[in-house]
């Protein structure tokens, strides 16, 4: 469609804020792009229930609510997602929602979790790629205040994520608009392995993309040597690549006579 107005949702991560995606915005905005960030709930200043009480379910519904209303002010809708927004952003493909043309999903799980369970996978990794995943980690204090992560709070937030991973095995296989996934080999939260799991999955209802990162940890915003990196897999994807790879799919499923 051209001239339309395309908007981009951005959604953050875990006990994230989406004060971590304003360099995204600000960007994209730029760039004349309709953005628009979404809080999950438990998060921001004053959420209406504390973290650990919110459920798969209530942030899922939320960024379904947030969708819906978003969509009515473009003509096309696109998302982007880091973490457990990425979750949120593969679940919400994966119900085909109107306007939807694609996404791009950042450091996203699959089935496992570094600190769920898959603790055995840090042992894996080779000591150059954990000292270098250290070096990388973020040293730098965001201006944001963090939902607490109590030790008492631990249960509740694994019984979640093993709702999230559940629907993600049961959902992301729907998913039919294409999709861009990046994710670094130095994350340390997220196994690495997870993104390619993923293209596998979604690879066989729709067309995906996956870039390495190599110069950022899990967090990439707001501030990791591969932000910008990130920046441009977003750019890429709007202007160039969403489209090439639609068209490269349906021609895959539907080739010329």
């Amino acid at each position: 469609m051209d001239g339309a107005q395309k908007g981009v949702l951005l959604i953050h991560g875990l006990t994230g804020s989406p004060l971590e995606m304003r360099p995204v915005e600000e960007s994209l905005g730029q760039g004349g792009y309709k953005t628009q960030l979404i809080t999950l709930p438990g998060h921001g200043e004053r959420p209406e229930k504390r973290f650990f009480e919110t459920s798969a379910f209530e942030i899922l519904d939320h960024c379904a609510a947030e969708y819906e209303q978003f969509a009515k002010s473009v003509d096309e809708v696109y998302i982007v997602g880091h973490s457990l927004g990425g979750i949120c952003t593969l679940l919400t493909a994966s119900v085909q929602p109107p306007k939807l043309k694609g996404i791009v999903v950042f450091s996203a799980p699959y089935e496992h979790a570094y600190f769920y369970n898959h603790i055995r996978g840090l042992t894996q990794m080779t000591v150059p790629q954990l000292v270098r995943s250290l070096y990388l980690a973020p040293r730098d204090k965001i201006a944001f205040n963090r939902p607490d992560v109590k030790p008492w709070n631990v249960p509740k937030l694994l019984q979640q994520t093993q709702i999230m991973f559940s629907l993600m095995k049961e959902q992301v296989g729907n998913i039919q608009v294409p999709v861009s996934l990046a994710h670094s080999v130095y994350d340390l939260t997220i196994p690495y392995g997870e993104m390619e799991k993923l293209a596998q999955v979604i690879g066989q209802s729709a067309p995906v993309k996956t870039t390495v990162l190599e110069r950022c940890g899990h967090r990439i915003f707001p501030v990791s040597q591969d932000m910008d990196t990130a920046i441009q897999v977003i750019y890429d994807f709007l202007q160039t690549d969403c489209h090439a790879m639609q068209s490269a799919w349906l021609n895959q499923a539907c080739p010329i006579r």
